[in-house]
């Protein structure tokens, strides 16, 4: 009897201990569970720097280290349908100042909305799906330094002039979507419908009239996609004819882009620019490029051409040329690159007062882009 009274005492003095340990145990799982809940809702910070050397013969030649683009990226989930992006640009590569210093810019301020699959919204200032490099690749991931000369001329460019760049952004509003998924894991349809200011980033329109954009994207296998976009906009700007406070101008791009993760990859695109006024034209631009590159794991060698004319100005203020690019990437790591480009232009006879009289000049650039992240981070932009 003895025995289980002893028995008894023992289990009794023990059960509180045990309990004890176990509510310690299930309160710091909880809190555990709870701070891990608290940090999965933050948003997620990532960012990438290009930096290296520069050299151009053109004109009187330069060499210089540059620290070429500096971007930090917060991208945020509010929920399962709804998430915004903030991107940062710190060192933009247009001059800002009479100086010509260059300072923080922003590219991207919006907030998307996803219904489902195929309907999504997206509004503040965003990117323009008008050419492959400027929505479905960025400097962090091209296979080239620079944007090719559609980009930098054709969609870069804003109606107020060659000096207002708009890094292909705006202030509005888009719909966009994909449809008809396959058995494959892609859809064969995307499409972009945007209405937007047709003003310069992050400053408020300066007339009533709005810039209207669709684009299109189609699949016929899981590597090729086939594209066109249209975009319309009326613009009053210094560049316009005098008084002319709706000056319309049409901008169209076509492109094509085969991509094999582990071998070809081959893009072209062609874009036109134009404006008319009183029966002429002020704007017509013409611009392609196609490129090739191999995807040979940490080695991706790529080639580049395009061709600019511009029909209203053939001098010096916008040159019109051929340029050729070699060049060669080497990925160190998932969040380093080190790229190497040679790029030879060749100008018209007209543009050569550009280049003090040469037929061509030379480039070389040596860059590294450096890329941190937090955890699921994405790198667009």
């Amino acid at each position: 009897m003895k025995k289980y009274l002893l028995a008894l005492c023992c289990i009794a003095a023990i059960t509180p201990v045990t309990c004890l340990a176990e509510r310690a145990d299930s309160t710091l799982t909880a809190q555990t569970g709870s701070w891990e809940h608290f940090v999965s809702k933050l948003p997620r910070i990532s960012g990438y720097l290009q930096t290296g050397w520069n050299y151009n013969s053109l004109n009187e030649g330069t060499s210089t280290f540059q620290v070429k683009r500096l971007r930090l990226m917060l991208d945020g989930t509010i929920n399962e349908r709804a998430s915004f992006r903030l991107q940062v640009e710190g060192f933009s590569g247009t001059p800002a100042h009479h100086n010509g210093q260059k300072s923080l810019q922003i590219m991207d301020a919006y907030a998307t909305y996803k219904f489902n699959q195929a309907i999504q919204v997206r509004a503040g200032q965003f990117n323009s799906p008008l050419c492959y490099e400027n929505y479905n690749l960025s400097p962090a991931t091209m296979e080239t330094i620079d944007f090719s000369s559609l980009c930098s001329r054709i969609l870069f460019r804003n109606a107020l002039g060659y000096d207002y760049s708009d890094f292909g952004r705006d202030l509005g509003i888009m719909i966009m979507g994909d449809i008809l998924p396959t058995v494959q894991g892609f859809s064969r349809i995307s499409y972009n419908i945007s209405l937007t200011n047709g003003h310069l980033p992050s400053i408020d329109d300066n007339n009533k009239s709005k810039e209207i954009q669709a684009v299109i994207f189609y699949r016929p296998a899981k590597y090729l996609n086939l594209k066109g976009g249209y975009n319309f906009g009326e613009y009053t700007g210094e560049k316009n004819p005098v008084g002319h406070k709706y000056q319309p101008m049409h901008r169209a791009v076509a492109g094509i882009w085969y991509d094999c993760p582990t071998g070809l990859n081959i893009r072209g695109e062609y874009g036109h620019c134009s404006a008319i006024h009183n029966g002429e034209y002020i704007i017509n631009e013409n611009s392609f490029y196609i490129l090739a590159a191999w995807n040979a794991k940490r080695f991706v060698p790529v080639v580049r051409y395009e061709y600019y004319r511009n029909k209203i100005d053939k001098s010096a203020t916008n040159a019109n040329y051929d340029k050729y690019l070699a060049g060669l990437n080497f990925i160190a790591c998932k969040d380093i690159k080190l790229q190497a480009n040679y790029t030879l232009t060749s100008y018209t006879r007209q543009s050569r007062i550009l280049n003090n009289g040469h037929k061509t000049s030379d480039q070389i650039q040596i860059m590294g882009v450096f890329r941190a992240h937090g955890k699921k981070a994405v790198f667009v932009g």
